[in-house]
């Protein structure tokens, strides 16, 4: 069941013209209920393997919690880590080792299996996080162990932010979920308000930006260089304007219910820096990385560039490869991680040294590192779009190698520009001004006039069938 589907809007109104007539613990039960009724519509056994690791993480945090052996905390620990992590590589990597092995071991490699062609449940790469940071943070004693099933299922399994996030604390998000949340018409509105925006940035941009430019990934050897970049700049847009959509939907369902989720996105499209763009980028991944993985494998040293580049470049192989079973994704993780190295060597021992120059603060300055750092990341995009490292390797070739600059006065090729330079101004608008602070203040008559508009957009504006959103299969 997707976000845009009659099934969802049928649950979401039936579960939410409930909800509020509740008693607290009726409305914990209609929340499971439709969680999982809305993660089975995909398969049943997709709901089976989330409530299997529900029940591990709910026991083995009871175990770590009342334990007073560490052994015994240690095993709790180990028992949720592995077990969780063996059921998202089982379902996740093992055609992707097995194809590996086979290439790494040539004419040998005939006698391993064949693929098993798995079917990936969808979501799993996110709430296999959120579970884990849940026992992770009973074993460090940052968090109590629930006692209660019923809101350790809930909390794994929240429909809104169950598929691609964002990925929630347990200390975070179970206090309000086991409050009893009262009606406030201002949530019902942020909530549409958000529901709104995003399904305009999914089925009305991004999704034709889609239809547009993913072709060229396919078959780049059909294109010239004018239609390639365009792609290349295209997607790396729509990656941001999918995603924030799934995101701004989910916590404004969530929202409906009186649930505040993290934000996940703070305007990454005016970042200058590689850093910066990693810390409002999925911004629940990232700290989740950061906490769970990064510091605890020896984290930022800068008197010893050698073991901070290891972790580095450890931290962000594993986020390309928890993104997709695939060396493309590992390669674009490791070159993110090569550029944050080399962004951290020039802040400690260049450009901090000219941090009150003129210069590095200058407009003119801002703008060319904007535009040199939203290039890279875009050419590094490639990796993450490219089906595969001979069709990346063909699309770099018509960028870098043989380039047809005529291809760029194309009329569709301008226009598509056109469209995505548009985008850029718009968001920097949006973040300099914040329009949707700026909305909240207006007349309630101009904000429903607005909502109005926005739906009719949608609905006449958008694409006939939407397409999934693009973490689903992560």
């Amino acid at each position: 069941m997707t976000f845009a589907s009659l099934e969802f809007a049928a649950l979401l109104a039936v579960t939410f013209s409930l909800y509020y007539f509740l008693p607290q613990r009726l409305r914990m039960l209609l929340l499971l209920a439709a969680s999982y009724t809305f993660y089975a519509y995909w398969s049943p056994v997709y709901a089976v393997l989330i409530l299997a690791s529900t029940v591990l993480d709910y026991a083995m945090a009871l175990l770590i919690h009342r334990s007073g052996s560490e052994n015994r905390r240690r095993f709790g620990l180990l028992a949720s880590v592995i077990g969780n992590l063996g059921l998202l590589a089982y379902f996740k990597y093992t055609d992707f080792a097995l194809d590996s092995l086979r290439a790494l071991l040539g004419p040998l490699g005939d006698n391993l299996p064949g693929p098993l062609e798995l079917v990936l449940p969808v979501g799993i790469s996110f709430y296999t996080f959120q579970t884990m940071s849940y026992t992770i943070d009973v074993y460090r004693r940052k968090k109590t162990a629930e006692g209660d099933f019923l809101l350790v299922a809930l909390y794994v399994c929240f429909f809104p932010q169950l598929v691609a996030g964002p990925i929630e604390r347990a200390r975070d998000l179970m206090p309000q979920l086991a409050s009893r949340q009262r009606f406030d018409p201002g949530n019902l509105e942020t909530g549409i308000r958000l529901i709104i925006w995003g399904f305009l940035k999914k089925i009305v941009v991004a999704d034709r930006l889609t239809h547009a430019a993913f072709s060229v990934y396919l078959y780049p050897e059909l294109y010239g260089t004018g239609d390639v970049a365009f792609a290349v700049a295209a997607m790396f847009v729509v990656i941001y304007l999918d995603f924030s959509a799934y995101t701004d939907i989910a916590t404004g369902t969530a929202r409906l219910f009186g649930i505040r989720l993290s934000r996940n996105f703070d305007f990454p499209h005016v970042s200058c820096n590689i850093a910066d763009f990693w810390r409002r980028w999925h911004v629940t991944m990232s700290e989740w990385v950061r906490d769970y993985l990064f510091i605890p494998l020896g984290g930022f040293r800068p008197r010893n560039l050698r073991m901070h580049a290891r972790t580095m470049l450890i931290t962000m192989g594993l986020v390309g490869l928890w993104h997709g079973a695939q060396w493309t994704f590992v390669l674009w993780g490791l070159t993110h991680g090569a550029c944050l190295i080399i962004y951290h060597l020039l802040h400690l021992h260049v450009l901090r040294r000219f941090k009150q120059s003129r210069v590095l603060n200058s407009g003119p300055w801002r703008l060319g590192s904007w535009a040199f750092n939203t290039a890279l990341r875009g050419v590094i995009s490639i990796l993450f779009f490219a089906p595969d490292m001979e069709r990346a390797g063909t699309v770099l070739h018509r960028l870098f190698v043989e380039p047809n600059y005529d291809s760029f006065i194309q009329l569709h090729v301008i226009f598509g520009f056109g469209v995505l330079t548009a985008f850029w101004i718009i968001h920097y608008i949006h973040f300099r001004w914040r329009t949707g602070e700026m909305l909240q203040r207006r007349h309630p008559l101009i904000r429903a006039a607005l909502y109005t508009t926005g739906f009719y957009v949608i609905l006449f504006g958008g694409v006939e069938v939407s397409k999934p959103f693009i973490y689903y299969q992560f």
